[in-house]
């Protein structure tokens, strides 16, 4: 009985997608509505698509906008963090000017960066790195700001300069909130990257997923929303690896 109820258990996390999948499925094949194609179907036309035709053509050079701009936009918000939580007069300097520009929703900058950057893929990464930068700077701000006092003024006892006090003091113990920052910026990226993308594309998923409605195909809208979101749980089980590496290199600094 026990195995029975562990095997279960393990069970139970799948078991509401299966259910789901297999409603799609069969309420796409009973009800006969052209807005709910088969899961079959969209399973179809996702793998004529993209394992193959739009893989090099819209998936690569949306994943190379994605990982440019996420890392811009995080290790601008970890330099601007450090330097705001470090020290008072940077805050006073450029602390409310970040602040005003943080309460902009991201989408919102759009027609701005079209205008001063154009159509192209330096504003499509602008746009990425804009999302990005607030989650991380807010959580690297407040980190180095924890940072306990105690440790700094040891630090200074020992003659470390101010750049080694902030790499092996400051930095460490503000980690776990930047890889925090990190993390919760990784969907905002994957938002931007696609809203980014569907004005005045020309290629990437967002541009796909556009095209798709324009033309009323169901099912590649599908395929694109399902393409999105297991690229979502790669990215983040991804980062969730590297991230137990980062903190166990952040303890040992």
């Amino acid at each position: 009985m026990t195995r029975l109820r562990a095997v279960g258990r393990s069970l139970l996390p799948i078991g509401l997608p299966i259910l789901l999948l297999a409603g799609w499925e069969i309420g796409g094949r009973t009800l006969g509505n052209v807005y709910l194609p088969p899961l079959s179907s969209v399973l179809g036309t996702l793998r004529e698509d993209w394992l193959f035709e739009h893989t090099l053509s819209d998936l690569l050079p949306s994943l190379q906008r994605f990982v440019i701009g996420y890392l811009a936009g995080s290790a601008l918000g970890v330099v601007l963090g450090i330097a705001i939580g470090s020290s008072r007069r940077v805050a006073q300097y450029i602390g409310p000017t970040l602040e005003f520009l943080r309460a902009l929703p991201a989408v919102a900058i759009i027609p701005v960066a079209v205008l001063a950057l154009g159509l192209g893929d330096s504003m499509r990464i602008s746009v990425i790195m804009f999302g990005v930068l607030f989650p991380v700077l807010v959580n690297t701000t407040t980190g180095a700001r924890d940072c306990r006092q105690e440790r700094i003024d040891v630090a200074r006892m020992y003659g470390l300069s101010r750049l080694a006090i902030i790499r092996r003091v400051v930095l460490p113990s503000a980690f776990p909130l930047i890889s925090a920052g990190l993390r919760v910026a990784l969907p905002i990226a994957l938002i931007m990257m696609v809203v980014s993308e569907l004005v005045g594309g020309q290629n990437g998923v967002g541009f796909y997923l556009l095209s798709s409605q324009s033309v009323f195909n169901i099912p590649a809208m599908f395929a694109a929303l399902i393409l999105l979101g297991v690229l979502g749980n790669l990215v983040n089980a991804g980062y969730a690896r590297l991230e137990d590496r980062w903190l166990k290199w952040a303890r040992n600094l």
